[in-house]
C-alpha cells in the first residue's frame, strides 16, 4: 500500500515545484531609476555644482550653537533627521560649472578633495566622484544629482564629529 502512494507523492511534489517555478515573477532586466527628482527635472547649461564638507556633531551642555552657513541652512532639518546630529559646521565649500569635457577637482578644504566627472542627463547629472583625504582615497561612488535634490554622503569620523559631504545643483 505504501509503494503505490510514493509515485503519487513524487508526482504531486514535482507538480507543486513546477507551479512554483511558473508562479515566480519574471526577472526585470530594464534599469530602474533610483529616485525621482523634485523640481522641473531638466538640467540647465548655466547650472553649477556646489559641494561642501560639513562637520556634524551634537551640542554638549553649556556649549553655544555655531551659526549655520546660509548655503547649508535649508538642509539642516534633513541632515538632522538622516544623520542624528544637531550641530552642522561648513569646513569648506566649492562651486564649479560642470560639463562633460573634463573632470573637476572640487577642493572644499585643505585636506578633503573631491574629483567629479559628470554626464548631463535629462533629469540632471550622473556624478562619478572620488573623495580623498590628503592623498588617500576614501570613497568612489556614482550617483544622480538633480535640481532641488541634494546629495548627502556620510564620510569618516573626525575628532570633533562626523564628516558629511553635501552636493547640490545651483542655478
Amino acid at each position: 500500500m505504501c509503494s503505490s502512494k510514493i509515485p503519487f507523492l513524487a508526482l504531486a511534489w514535482a507538480f507543486t515545484g513546477a507551479i512554483a517555478a511558473v508562479a515566480e515573477p519574471p526577472i526585470l532586466t530594464a534599469p530602474k531609476k533610483p529616485f525621482a527628482f523634485s523640481g522641473n527635472g531638466v538640467a540647465s547649461v548655466d547650472e553649477k555644482v556646489w559641494s561642501a564638507v560639513v562637520l556634524a556633531s551634537n551640542l554638549k551642555k553649556g556649549d553655544r550653537p555655531v551659526a549655520v552657513a546660509p548655503e547649508l541652512a535649508p538642509f539642516v532639518p534633513k541632515l538632522s533627521k538622516f544623520f542624528g546630529y544637531d550641530q552642522f559646521e561648513v569646513l569648506g565649500s566649492a562651486t564649479k560649472i560642470m560639463d562633460e569635457k573634463a573632470e573637476r577637482w572640487l577642493v572644499p578644504t585643505k585636506n578633503f578633495w573631491v574629483c567629479a566627472r559628470t554626464t548631463r542627463e535629462a533629469e540632471g547629472y550622473r556624478l562619478k566622484m572620488e573623495f580623498f583625504h590628503d592623498t588617500r582615497r576614501l570613497l568612489e561612488a556614482e550617483a544622480m544629482l538633480g535640481p532641488k535634490s541634494p546629495l548627502f554622503i556620510r564620510g569618516p569620523m573626525h575628532a570633533r564629529g562626523q564628516i558629511i559631504v553635501v552636493f547640490e545643483v545651483k542655478p
